[in-house]
């Protein structure tokens, strides 16, 4: 999913507050606890329509002004990058782009319904809200991650690796990949990785 929005702050503003993960249960209601355990890792705790979901995120990039990327190691299967684009000194599009992957029942008959859409574009929306009527940052923080490519690659390499076929069809359909005949499910799970890790 892909969702952006528009802030009258400055593109530093915006991105110091999107960096104090702890404050987001201050303006995201279903955001119920978030703990920083170190620079690249954020416990979360969420509940939506009275589902309870935990899980771990790793930092897996972040340069301050321009981009935070993040990949969940447990728990609630979800990965994302956000980005900050200064439209001039005062103005700031923010782009938000995210992948989850529903839970049991209740959460695919959300994610059927645009529930789980809905829901990232108001929490946009509340950022906004909260951040503008501020006027400034709750803290900040400045370090830079790089991003480290092998370990990214081979994450996502894994991940693919526990799709069942029809899926693994399905989303290599998607990404425009054809299997030749003389290929493996292996061959086509390295080259959904590569299509989609080059398009991250």
């Amino acid at each position: 999913m892909n969702h952006e929005i528009e802030l009258d702050l400055p593109v530093r503003t915006v991105y110091d507050q999107w960096t104090q993960f702890e404050d987001f249960p201050i303006f995201m209601k279903h955001i119920v606890d978030v703990r920083q355990l170190d620079d690249t890792h954020v416990l979360w705790k969420a509940k939506i329509s009275g589902i309870s979901r935990e899980w771990k995120a790793e930092i897996t990039q972040q340069t301050p002004d321009q981009r935070v990327a993040w990949t969940a190691t447990d728990g609630t299967s979800n990965a994302g990058v956000v980005t900050f684009h200064p439209l001039d000194d005062d103005h700031t599009r923010v782009v938000l782009q995210m992948d989850v992957d529903p839970q049991g029942f209740l959460e695919k008959v959300a994610d059927w319904g645009g529930y789980i859409t809905d829901r990232t574009k108001k929490d946009l929306e509340d950022f906004k809200d909260f951040i503008e009527a501020r006027g400034k940052a709750t803290g900040a923080w400045r370090g830079t991650v790089e991003r480290d490519s092998l370990r990214d690659l081979h994450a996502h390499t894994e991940d693919l690796e526990k799709l069942d076929d029809p899926e693994l069809v399905r989303r290599a359909e998607e990404a425009g990949i054809e299997r030749p005949l003389d290929r493996s499910r292996s061959w086509l799970v390295a080259a959904l990785a590569r299509h989609d890790y080059d398009n991250r």
